[in-house]
C-alpha cells in the first residue's frame, strides 16, 4: 500500500531557501537527507547526497533535515557553518526538536527518503548510502543525470575551516581542510610550503617525515620535509582523523570505522586495532573495547590519549587497555568542570609533556562544541577552561609554552601563551615561489 508522505512542519528555520512543502513540489521527485553535522557517517552521506544534487538538480528537490543530536548542534549560526565547510548549496531545514524527523519514523543517523512526483514515499534507507546504487534508482525512475561542470582552480591564499594543527620544532603544519592543503609554516607566519591533500586532518612527524590523513581519500600519507617526496603509505581507511607515534608505532583515529589502529611505523602493516566498529563506550582490550568517532590522539608516558567525539569522552589506552577518563555514553555531554565533569563533541587533545616547558602532565583538549580549550589534570581527575570564545576549535598542539588551536569556524590559527593566559591570531604569509 503506498504512503504518501506527510507535510514538512510548519514554522523552521531554513537555510540556502525559503520554507519548501511537499504539496508545492508535486510533480519532481524529492530527496529527504536526515543529518547532523557533528555525525561522520551523516557527513559522508551528505556529500553522496551532495553529488546526487549535482548530477539531479534540474529535476530533483533534495532537502536536507538537521536533526542535530548535541546542543550545539541545534543553533542555527553553527548549521551554517557547517553547510558553507562542506559546500552544500541545496534547501536545508533545522529540525532541533525532531518535529520533521518523528512524522517520517526516521530512528537513527543519516536517514534518506526518496518521495515520488505523485507525493508517495518510495524509498526508506538508513545509515550511509552508495552513490551508484542512488544514481541507478534516480534514473531508473527517469531523472536524467546532467555533466558535471569542472571547477575553477583556486587561487587566493587562505584559511579556509582549518581543522588540524601539528607544531614541531621549528615549524607549524597546518591541515588547511577547506582547501584541501597542508601549509607549512615557520612560528613567525612564512609559510614556506604548500602541499595538497584530501580533506586533510591531523599530522604526526618523525625523522623529517610529516604524516597527514587524508580524510576524503580514507588514506595516510607521507611527506618528505626535506626533499618533498609524497607517498601513500595506508589506504583503505574510513575518516581518518588523527595521528600519533608511540614506540615505533603509528596511531590512526579511524573516524569513520570507530577504531584506532596501530601500525608498524617501518612497514606500515596493521599490528593491533582497538574497538569492533560499533559505535558506543565500552572499555576494555582491544577486541572487547568500542569507541565512538574517535578523532584527536595524543601520547604521555607511552599512553596514548584520545578523545571520542560522538560520546563526549576522554579515554586512555595503556597495556593494551581501553579506559575512560571522562564521559559516560553517547547522550551524556555538558560543559562542566565541576563535580561530574562533562565535554560536548572534543574533537582535539594533545599531552603536556613533562620538561618540555610549561603544562607538563597535563592533557589540553579542544572541547569543539563548547567552543574552549580546557586543561586536564590526571592525576586528581580535575578540569579547568582555559580559553572560551572560540568557533569550533577542531585541533590542538603544544610548543614549549604555547598552544597552537586550529580555531576551525573561524577559519584562523590561534597561539595561546600560558603563562600569560593570553591569546593572539596569528598572520600568514607565502615566500615569492608560492
Amino acid at each position: 500500500m503506498a504512503v504518501r508522505a506527510p507535510a514538512l512542519a510548519e514554522g523552521l528555520d531554513w537555510l540556502n531557501s525559503e520554507p519548501l512543502a511537499i504539496s508545492e513540489l508535486r510533480g519532481r521527485y524529492i530527496l529527504l537527507d536526515f543529518f547532523t553535522f557533528g555525525c561522520i557517517n551523516c557527513l559522508n552521506n551528505l556529500l553522496t547526497v551532495k553529488k546526487l544534487y549535482e548530477q539531479f538538480g534540474k529535476e530533483l528537490t533534495v532537502i536536507g533535515v538537521h536533526i542535530g543530536k548535541f546542543a550545539h548542534e541545534k543553533q542555527l549560526h553553527p548549521l551554517q557553518q557547517a553547510l558553507d565547510r562542506y559546500g552544500i548549496e541545496f534547501a536545508v531545514v533545522n529540525d532541533p526538536e525532531h518535529r520533521i524527523a518523528d512524522a517520517y519514523a526516521v530512528k537513527g543517523w543519516p536517514t534518506t527518503i526518496l518521495i515520488d512526483n505523485r507525493g508517495y514515499l518510495v524509498k526508506h534507507a538508513s545509515g550511509e548510502q552508495k552513490l551508484s546504487e542512488w544514481s541507478g534508482r534516480l534514473s531508473a525512475c527517469g531523472l536524467s543525470p546532467k555533466q558535471a561542470r569542472e571547477k575553477s582552480k583556486r587561487e587566493e591564499k587562505r584559511l579556509s575551516f582549518p581543522q588540524k594543527v601539528l607544531a614541531m620544532p621549528d615549524l607549524l603544519a597546518i591541515a588547511n581542510t577547506g582547501h584541501d592543503e597542508v601549509w607549512i609554516s615557520d612560528y613567525d607566519g612564512t609559510v614556506k610550503e604548500l602541499f595538497s591533500a584530501k580533506q586533510p586532518m591531523g599530522m604526526a612527524c618523525h625523522e623529517e617525515q610529516l604524516y597527514v590523513c587524508e580524510s576524503g581519500a580514507g588514506q595516510v600519507k607521507r611527506i618528505d620535509l626535506v626533499s618533498r617526496e609524497e607517498k601513500v603509505v595506508i589506504q583503505g581507511l574510513r575518516n581518518p582523523f588523527d595521528l600519533a607515534i608511540v614506540e615505533g608505532k603509528l596511531a590512526v583515529a579511524v573516524a569513520g570505522s570507530h577504531l584506532v589502529n596501530l601500525y608498524d611505523l617501518q612497514r606500515y602493516e596493521l599490528v593491533t586495532s582497538y574497538g569492533n566498529k560499533f559505535e558506543a563506550l565500552r572499555d576494555g582490550r582491544a577486541d572487547e573495547c568500542q569507541l565512538a568517532q574517535p578523532s584527536g590522539l595524543s601520547v604521555m608516558d607511552e599512553r596514548i590519549y584520545f578523545v571520542d567525539a560522538e560520546s563526549s569522552s576522554l579515554r586512555k589506552i595503556e597495556q593494551s587497555e581501553v579506559t575512560t577518563l571522562i564521559g559516560e555514553g553517547l547522550f551524556t555531554y555538558g560543559d562542566s568542570s565541576e563535580g561530574e565533569i562533562l565535554l560536548q563533541h572534543p574533537q582535539g587533545v594533545c599531552a603536556g609533556i613533562a620538561g618540555d616547558g610549561c603544562g607538563g602532565g597535563r592533557l589540553f583538549i579542544a572541547d569543539t562544541f563548547n567552543n574552549k580549550v580546557k586543561a586536564y589534570f590526571p592525576d586528581d581527575n580535575s578540569m579547568m577552561t582555559l580559553l572560551d570564545g572560540l568557533d569550533e576549535p577542531g585541533g590542538i598542539s603544544k610548543r614549549g609554552c604555547e598552544l597552537y588551536i586550529a580555531n576551525t569556524n573561524a577559519h584562523e590559527i590561534v597561539a595561546f601563551d600560558l603563562p600569560k593566559m593570553e591569546k593572539k591570531v596569528m598572520a600568514f604569509r607565502f615566500t615569492q615561489k608560492d
